[in-house]
């Protein structure tokens, strides 16, 4: 019966042909070896991948043992690897479990291009993706996150995904499948053990079958996804602009929108934005110009008639020092630099990109820096100062750009708005003889 099912649920899901050959991942428990076994008997050509995190001493060493044993004794071919789960989480800042789902799938995938499999198969069953949904309802999600697990994700597969625990356990004793029990899977330290076991069965006293009624309504929203994407498809063209590496909102036609708290939500996701994140972007239709909201790589950013998206810097270089006989640097921005002889009357270059400046009015060695608050200088053409963040308001910078705008000072006096305008009191004048020639490039 289970076997028919699972055909079936390849066939409807369109998950594999008689001509794929699957990589089963395999840890030895009761989930994994019952899919193993079901596609074996269906006649599909798999191999099997066992990853050995370390996190639990003899215990998972003894796993991968046992499903060594038991592709040898079945003719299976058998991949296995070891990992040192805890230090690339430490390494890479990640939570034990997020650490060991990328080991996992950065393994199959290797497996894949090296010999040659075509799908994945992950045994994940439908209480799986029941306490998945119950998981992100928790913590905020948008829409898609209440669809639960899907069966198919590029060349991943789920074709146990119909299938219960309770059925699965069944086939596994009426067919005498040997399996191991992982110890870590008792404890509720982990959420999706708390779910599993102290949610579930408070929910199963109201319902007995609320795991089906869960589980059916993910599917019922997985087609509302659908159609709320080709809706919110149809929002972002009339709400969305790209430029360069950024995404201009029109403010105006988003505050007239009827749904546009749940395209920011679906739209944001992303980007790493929560639903409550969304809701703060949405806030800021209402804020000054300057307001902001921030995920952990991107930031929205409130604009005259716009917001604006955009990655954050994490890496930015803050400065660089220019010495009389510096010619050229690269980063923070790429800048040629000259010293040249200066005759009265001769042209001197007016573009935004070039400063021209008097070289003896310099003291060396410059530096190139971001531009800071209370920063002020004389613009040229201009006898007042005037604080660099209200000049760039009168330029209109984009606020979303004012944070990439550096300046080149000599001392503690701003000599050129990097791609704007000099400092008046540095400008070519009678008495120069000799100019420093700085371009801004690209």
């Amino acid at each position: 019966m289970l076997q028919s099912k699972l055909v079936d649920f390849i066939r409807e899901h369109q998950m594999a042909t008689d001509q794929d050959k699957i990589l089963v991942g395999v840890s030895g428990g009761i989930d994994s070896m019952v899919l193993l076994h079901l596609l074996m008997r269906s006649g599909y050509s798999v191999g099997v991948a066992h990853c050995n995190f370390s996190l639990r001493g003899q215990e998972s060493d003894a796993d991968e043992q046992f499903v060594r044993y038991h592709c040898l004794m079945n003719g299976i071919p058998f991949h296995s690897i070891t990992f040192d789960t805890q230090q690339y989480a430490r390494e890479n800042s990640l939570s034990i479990q997020v650490a060991a789902r990328e080991l996992r799938y950065g393994y199959f995938d290797e497996l894949c291009r090296e010999h040659k499999y075509t799908r994945i198969a992950i045994a994940h069953n439908l209480n799986d993706s029941v306490e998945t949904v119950l998981l992100n309802l928790i913590r905020g999600t948008g829409l898609k996150g209440l669809t639960g697990i899907k069966p198919v994700n590029g060349n991943i597969i789920r074709p146990l995904l119909f299938a219960t625990r309770t059925q699965i356990e069944e086939y596994a004793q009426n067919h005498s499948i040997s399996f191991r029990d992982d110890s870590s899977n008792a404890t509720t330290k982990y959420k999706r053990n708390f779910v599993r076991h102290r949610i579930m069965p408070l929910l199963r006293e109201l319902n007995p079958s609320v795991d089906i009624s869960i589980y059916q309504t993910a599917q019922h929203l997985t087609e509302a996804q659908i159609l709320v994407e080709r809706e919110l498809a149809k929002i972002r063209e009339n709400l969305v602009r790209e430029e360069n590496e950024r995404i201009v909102i029109d403010a105006d036609r988003l505050m007239n929108e009827p749904v546009a708290h749940i395209f920011l939500v679906e739209f944001l996701l992303a980007h790493r934005f929560t639903p409550e994140m969304a809701g703060q972007v949405y806030n800021l239709l209402n804020s000054s110009v300057g307001s902001r909201v921030e995920s952990e790589t991107h930031v929205v950013y409130r604009d005259r008639n716009t917001l604006i998206l955009q990655q954050k810097q994490l890496h930015r270089v803050e400065s660089a020092r220019i010495d009389v006989t510096t010619a050229q640097i690269v980063k923070p921005l790429k800048l040629s630099f000259s010293v040249e002889e200066f005759s009265l009357g001769e042209k001197v270059e007016k573009s935004p990109a070039t400063a021209t400046l008097d070289f003896e009015k310099l003291v060396f060695p410059l530096t190139v820096r971001p531009w800071e608050p209370g920063d002020r200088f004389i613009p040229f053409g201009m006898n007042g100062f005037r604080k660099v963040s209200d000049f760039l308001v009168d330029c209109k910078v984009p606020l979303a750009d004012k944070q990439k705008v550096y300046v080149l000072t000599s001392g503690k006096d701003i000599v050129w708005v990097i791609g704007h305008r000099i400092d008046n009191r540095f400008r070519v004048g009678e008495g120069t003889v000799k100019v420093f020639r700085a371009i801004l490039q690209g």
